[in-house]
Order: C-alpha cells, then sequence, then structure tokens
C-alpha cells in the first residue's frame, strides 16, 4: 500500500508538551507544516498550551487544548488521559513529539485505542537528567514497550538511548531534524539592527538554560578579547539563565561587548551578518541551529559533544570541534575561524552539507515511516 493508493488521507496526533521556543517543538511544527496534506491530515494535541511558537501553528491544523500554563499534568491525569483517548480514537496514528510525556502519552494512547503510536527522541538520554532519574528510567522501560518505533534525531541520541534501555526492543529508527532552507535563505534577508557593528560577530543561539552552555561561550568571549580579538558576542534566545548569565557578563567586565537579544522571530537576519557560529552545548540530541548555520554558508564552531554535533559537521570537516566546558580551547577555535580566510569553496561546501537535512531529504523518510507504521497495524 502506498500513498496514491489510500481513497482517504491518514490522520495523525501530534501530542506536544507546551508551544515553548524549542528546537523539538519547532521540528514537530516544521514537520507537520511540510507533509503531504494529500495524504496526511494533522492534529496536535497540546498538554500546556502556552509559548512563542502559538503563532507558529500552520494553517488548516486542528489543535486541541488541554491545560494552561500553570497546571501541571501530575494534578490533572484524569483530564489529560481523557483527552488523548478521545483525539487518539479519531486518528490512525499517534505521535508522541519528544521524550517522557509526550510519548507516555501516546503509549497509553495506542493501549487504550489499539492505535499504533511512535515516539521521538531529541536528546542524548544518558546524560539528560530527567532521563537519568529514577521514575523516568522506570516510566520509559514500561510506556514505551506499547510503541511501534521510536524516532532518534541522531545516530548518537540513537545509540544512547539503546545503550540505556538494551531490554527495550522496540525497533529505533534514526531520521535526522528537516531544516527549512528556502524559508531560511528568504528571511535571512530581513533587515536587522546589527549590521552596523563593526567587530566581527560570533553568534550563539538557544534556549538559556545550563545545558546550552553559554557560561562558556561568554568565558571564551572574555578570552578572545584579552587576547586582543576584537569581537562582538550576540546571544539569541530566552531562558531560566538569562539573569544569571547577564550577571556572569558583569563579573567578567563584557557586558558592554555581549548583546542578548531574547527570543526572536527571525533568528536568519541575524545568522546573516554573523562572522561565525558557536554551539557550546554540554550535550545534544542533534542541533538544528548548526545546520541552519551551514545553509547559509556560516563557518561553525561546535563543542564535540556526543551527540549530533559531529554528525553534522563531518567530524570537523565543515565546522570545528572542540572539547565540552573548555571555553580556551573553544576560543582557540574561534580565533583560528576568524583568522582563516572564508571564499566561495568553503562556503558552498557549507551549504551543500546543510542539504542533507532539507525538507526534500527528511520529509520523505517520515512519509514512509508513517505509511509503514499503518500498514504493519
Amino acid at each position: 500500500m502506498n500513498g496514491e493508493s489510500l481513497v482517504t488521507k491518514i490522520k495523525i496526533l501530534f501530542i506536544m508538551q507546551s508551544l515553548q521556543g524549542g528546537g523539538a517543538e519547532r521540528v514537530t511544527l516544521d514537520l507537520i507544516r511540510n507533509l503531504n496534506h494529500k495524504y496526511f491530515e494533522s492534529t496536535i494535541l497540546v498538554v500546556n498550551y502556552f509559548g512563542d511558537l502559538i503563532y507558529s501553528i500552520p494553517e488548516n491544523v486542528n489543535i486541541i487544548k488541554v491545560l494552561t500554563e500553570r497546571e501541571k499534568t501530575i494534578f490533572h491525569p484524569i483530564k489529560v488521559i481523557t483527552e488523548v483517548k478521545r483525539a487518539a480514537e479519531n486518528v490512525d496514528l499517534v505521535i508522541g513529539s519528544l521524550e517522557m510525556t509526550p510519548t507516555y502519552l501516546s503509549s497509553i494512547a495506542s493501549a487504550l485505542t489499539k492505535k499504533p503510536a511512535i515516539g521521538w527522541v531529541h536528546t542524548d538520554v544518558q546524560k539528560h537528567p530527567k532521563t537519568n532519574n529514577k521514575i523516568h528510567k522506570f516510566l520509559i522501560s514500561k510506556f514505551y514497550t506499547k510503541l511501534k518505533v521510536i524516532v532518534a534525531v541522531s545516530n548518537g541520541a540513537k545509540d544512547s538511548f539503546q545503550k540505556m534501555f538494551p531490554k527495550l526492543k522496540v525497533p529505533v529508527k534514526r531520521i535526522y531534524n528537516p531544516i527549512r532552507i528556502e524559508e531560511i535563505e528568504r528571511m535571512q534577508n530581513e533587515k536587522n539592527d546589527v549590521d552596523e557593528i563593526k567587530e566581527p560577530i560570533i553568534l550563539g543561539s538557544g534556549r538559556l538554560i545550563d545545558v546550552k552552555g553559554f557560561d562558556v561561550l561568554i568565558k571564551a568571549h572574555e578570552y578572545l578579547l584579552e587576547n586582543n580579538v576584537k569581537n562582538k558576542l550576540l546571544i539569541l534566545g530566552e531562558g531560566e539563565q538569562r539573569e544569571f548569565l547577564e550577571k556572569l557578563t558583569h563579573e567578567l567586565n563584557v557586558n558592554n561587548s555581549v548583546i542578548f537579544k531574547g527570543f526572536v522571530d527571525n533568528p536568519y537576519k541575524y545568522m546573516r551578518s554573523a562572522s561565525v557560529f558557536v554551539l557550546s552545548s554540554r550535550y545534544e540530541g542533534f542541533s538544528v541551529v548548526i545546520a541552519e548555520a551551514l545553509s547559509l554558508g556560516i563557518p561553525v564552531v561546535s563543542t564535540d559533544c556526543r551527540s549530533g554535533p559531529a554528525e553534522i559537521l563531518g567530524d570537523g570537516k565543515f565546522g570545528l570541534l572542540s572539547p565540552v566546558n573548555d571555553y580556551k580551547a573553544l576560543a582557540m577555535n574561534i580565533m583560528k575561524t576568524l583568522k582563516t580566510e572564508q571564499n566561495d569553496t568553503s562556503k558552498e561546501m557549507r551549504k551543500k552539507r546543510a542539504y542533507d537535512f532539507s525538507y526534500e531529504k527528511i520529509i520523505p523518510e517520515f512519509e514512509d515511516l508513517f505509511f509503514s507504521t499503518i500498514e504493519k497495524k
């Protein structure tokens, strides 16, 4: 059976925790937006309906809102499970858009309605503190057995999951996160407010949380200034560490050369102006933002955290890799990148690499998986 022979569309329920501006949430919405609507009809169930991405929900998608931002799933389990069951009864396939709660709910939906369910792992579970929690370890080992397949966003994420849960016999399939190359190329042309900066711009982007290592990036920035490498550090994103990171810039006396932009709808207009994009994460699952920087031909420096960056960067072929938490090594690779003359050949090489993560390459992999999962029902 294939798409052409279907009389009716395959109805898919995507379960999301919230619509905060994280990579996993963006990828889920991008996937939904780019599925072939001739064959697929999507519904999104959002457990906690809040977040910056509410305005990015694709048109003509059914939305089910269960709880508010302040309500906790643990205090409203009957309401959440009832809504999930009701929604699952009206679809052909259920997908947990993120590890843990969304995938637990997908498994419960499958058990209650006999609809096939798919889980999605976006992180290095061996490093993630929540998946190392005894309760979540237990819940994953039990609930994930109900899944037909688990999608891992990189080979590293897949390997980490299988090592942590060797007794789980559910197949794990690696499908890279897709990036919106054509849209990125269009959005980069929007005017920004940093084009007048004369110094090289180092760009970091992501949620301001500990795992993203922005403290390491700020220290690397200070180290570069101490060594007479002029630059401005531009940080895009919002999060719980905002106050801590701003305080750190004052302690290091670099508050005048670090610019916090907060959450921005269009990060690509800033990427366009960057001399180098830097990922300073302590661990990752994939890192969409590295692939996005490559799509604009921007030089990349990243920490060599176990899952994601090295795969995307071809083990250093498309961008330099630094040890995790080593701000001096990170700074030296930034310095080396800034001093390397960037030509059209290296820029096109990075763009070509980014195409491996394009919608054209990745979306068909998801569609094939959805068709085959329905067939095996």
